[in-house]
């Protein structure tokens, strides 16, 4: 694609995404967007094929700055707390990030009708998450700096304790936790997870 074709199509993405999370999926039209963007719809159509493609592109682009906060680099013992923290707020400042939650809503309100977005959703978000986290515990644990029985379970007990109830409240009500809360939220998360496994 040339740049100048990248720029549009990015162009096109960055208004779709703007209007999805702000109208919600079936008030957007795509007339809309290329009243915003220029073009025509047949450019549209050749970039993402038709709306639920330009949806489906939204959520890639979106849930693409995951793979960025899923890194762990731990080297040596005394390293790995440090490590898990990091994650754990770089994971609940993406979670809880206004554009992240109004796409959790987005996709929820269009289970019904667009399954194969919910799972692709779940596929580059939840998903994606739980099998980096998991190889990274398996990988501690063959160290010997956990001991885990189970990985899976560790690996869910600890997505979920970030998560827990502050989750679904914020995608109700927008209440998010601030940075310090967030931070304390975690470091609590990652003591009692170390309790348990390490």
């Amino acid at each position: 694609m040339r740049p100048s074709s990248m720029k549009k199509r990015q162009r096109y993405l960055d208004v779709a995404t703007e209007l999805f999370l702000e109208q919600g999926y079936e008030a957007t039209g795509l007339d809309q967007l290329i009243e915003r963007c220029g073009g025509s719809k047949l450019t549209l159509y050749s970039y993402f094929g038709d709306k639920r493609g330009l949806l489906k592109a939204v959520v890639h682009e979106v849930t693409e700055q995951l793979g960025e906060v899923l890194k762990f680099e731990a080297t040596e013992e005394e390293e790995l707390k440090n490590q898990l923290v990091m994650f754990a707020c770089n994971y609940m400042k993406f979670i809880y990030a206004p554009k992240m939650l109004k796409l959790s809503r987005l996709v929820l309100a269009n289970n019904q009708q667009e399954p194969e977005l919910v799972s692709y959703f779940l596929e580059r978000g939840a998903h994606h998450s739980q099998s980096t986290v998991l190889a990274f515990l398996e990988q501690q644990d063959r160290l010997g700096r956990l001991q885990i029985d189970d990985a899976f379970l560790a690996c869910e007990q600890l997505l979920g304790a970030l998560k827990g109830n502050r989750h679904i409240e914020a995608l109700y009500t927008d209440r998010v936790m601030n940075e310090q809360e967030m931070t304390r939220y975690a470091e609590h998360a990652i003591n009692a997870f170390l309790r348990s496994y390490q």
